[in-house]
């Protein structure tokens, strides 16, 4: 049986990194930059540690790009290797912890991304591999062809790369130094080595060359203005946090204003130096919507088109630690700096409601904040646990406005749990500090109420039969009763079975005739269950 081996149709492999792999053409630059690195580095570890990279980007502005970089550059025998094979890369034999911790590419496919924006390839290159190593030019095009030439005048003058690109129509903007410029601080801020744009006689770098929040001397205001050059924003405060699983570092800021809970916030985040992704799915809390990080990381593994992580034991591990920290600076806020809390709490209390409900370690720090609305006026959660009573509340918006008035004018407390997460959180405060939590029932409405003197019952009993004679076709039954306040006459108490009845009925009439039997059977359970309807009428 004989063997055959694939072929790859390279302007369909194009077509398929343009539409479904990568996002857009932007990650043309990104690509250049992770493998400069990786060259860089490539050298260093065949040269010594005293190589001092560089990168630098020419621009003739809308036309052409010359993208330069300093590392060990190719050797005849590698080009043949590593650029006419998809997926082949120079650094698919190392050891996978060497892989994950120094080198960011590795799956051989992000030179072609560069076809996304250029018809043509043009890479120089030379080899530090040996010290008369030829300048080679390899030139590729999207049909799958390549060619390679000898070089006698060499226009590097050391070893590394030099990739030449030209725009085709349409794309003539990614070769802008606006463009550029703002991809390089994209992609490269964070990367080692110096960055440099070159355009006529003006030469600008890009980055630091180093992570702010490691620097011994960094303080937080330097953090904050540094978030704020990323983001553009300014910020409430920010939280340092370092994890060895996944070696993640990084800074969490604090929102200055109130964002939904279930809102998507923007990150920056980094692997080995290089710009990856601004979702934080999987690594940042999902409750932490009012924090945008800025996060690096070497030994996460990211997916294939670069752009995520795998979720793996050492990526939650990460995200574990990301949440302590975020935790610990919260419970620290609350009890070294109240009036920063304070302000801190009133930003934010939506979103700190959902990290109250998931996390019990804060329950009891966050619980005594949260305002909830009563017939003695807003109290806290503080307040509902050293008030000394049962916590009755009225579980929907329109139980609370008809009975509010009712309790207030007795003094008694009623809380209204109709807003998010109210219930929830009035749910765990009591069974945290074991205090009785539970819902109003009619009984509990009707000890407010008396019963009328015997004199008042004969003078309303003509009133009380015609009454019940009105309201026995809406399945009502009228009772006379004293209660205050004066300005509210009537109560009308419902409970569930009798709501669950009538909502029963009103599917059965629209019902077709197959399901008459189904709802006559609910209906039947209900009806020795049900309680009826009590209309309170005040007499004077």
């Amino acid at each position: 049986m004989e063997d055959f081996r694939f072929k790859v149709n390279l302007g369909g492999m194009i077509e398929i990194l343009s539409d479904h792999l990568y996002s857009s053409p932007d990650v043309y630059i990104r690509e250049l930059l992770q493998n400069a690195v990786d060259a860089i580095i490539g050298r260093r570890k065949i040269q010594g540690e005293e190589i001092e990279g560089a990168i630098t980007l020419e621009i003739e502005e809308g036309k052409r790009l010359i993208f330069t970089d300093n590392g060990q550059g190719l050797t005849e025998e590698e080009i043949h290797q590593f650029l006419a094979i998809i997926g082949e890369s120079s650094k698919r034999g190392l050891e996978d912890k060497e892989l994950r911790t120094d080198y960011i590419g590795r799956f051989g496919i992000g030179l072609l991304s560069c076809f996304m924006v250029s018809d043509e390839i043009c890479m120089i290159t030379k080899s530090c591999r040996r010290e008369n190593a030829p300048t080679l030019e390899w030139k590729g095009k999207p049909d799958g062809t390549y060619s390679i030439e000898v070089l006698q005048d060499s226009l590097l003058q050391t070893s590394g790369t030099k990739v030449i690109l030209f725009a085709k129509n349409g794309m003539e903007e990614y070769f802008t130094k606006e463009k550029i410029e703002s991809l390089l601080t994209y992609y490269g801020l964070l990367l080692p080595f110096p960055i440099v744009i070159k355009q006529k006689e003006e030469e600008k770098q890009i980055n630091p060359t180093y992570l702010p929040w490691e620097g011994r001397t960094t303080n937080k205001q330097e953090l904050l203005l540094f978030g704020q050059m990323i983001f553009g924003e300014q910020f409430f405060d920010c939280v340092t946090f370092q994890s060895e699983e996944g070696n993640v570092s990084g800074v969490a800021y604090i929102l200055n204003y109130p964002v939904l809970p279930s809102a998507k916030t923007n990150h920056r985040i980094y692997l080995k130096h290089m710009m990856l992704t601004e979702k934080g799915d999987n690594l940042i809390p999902d409750w932490a919507v009012f924090t945008k990080c800025i996060v690096h990381t070497t030994d996460l593994r990211p997916t294939a088109s670069r752009e995520g992580f795998y979720v793996d034991e050492v990526l939650l591990s990460a995200k574990e630690t990301i949440e302590n920290n975020l935790i610990d600076y919260i419970d620290d806020l609350s009890g070294s700096y109240p009036k920063m809390f304070e302000h801190f709490f009133q930003i934010h209390h939506l979103t700190l409601m959902s990290l109250a409900l998931a996390n019990s370690k804060l329950f009891e720090t966050l619980i005594d904040y949260f305002e909830f609305e009563t017939t003695k006026g807003m109290m806290t959660g503080f307040d509902l646990r050293t008030c000394g009573e049962t916590l009755v509340y009225a579980p929907t918006r329109e139980k609370y406005k008809q009975l509010s008035q009712l309790f207030f004018s007795q003094g008694q407390l009623l809380i209204n749990v109709s807003y998010v997460h109210a219930l929830d959180l009035l749910t765990r405060l009591g069974n945290v500090f074991e205090i009785k939590v539970s819902a109003v029932e009619d009984w509990e409405i009707e000890d407010l109420m008396k019963d009328l003197s015997p004199e008042d019952q004969d003078q309303s009993f003509d009133f009380l039969k015609k009454a019940n004679r009105i309201l026995k076709n809406h399945d009502c039954q009228a009772e006379l009763k004293y209660f205050s306040p004066p300005h509210q006459p009537t109560f009308y108490l419902i409970d569930e079975n009798t709501i669950l009845s009538r909502q029963i009925a009103a599917s059965r009439a629209k019902a077709n005739s197959i399901f008459f039997q189904m709802l006559d059977a609910f209906a039947a359970d209900l009806s020795n269950n049900m309680i009826c309807s009590l209309l309170g009428r005040q007499v004077k």
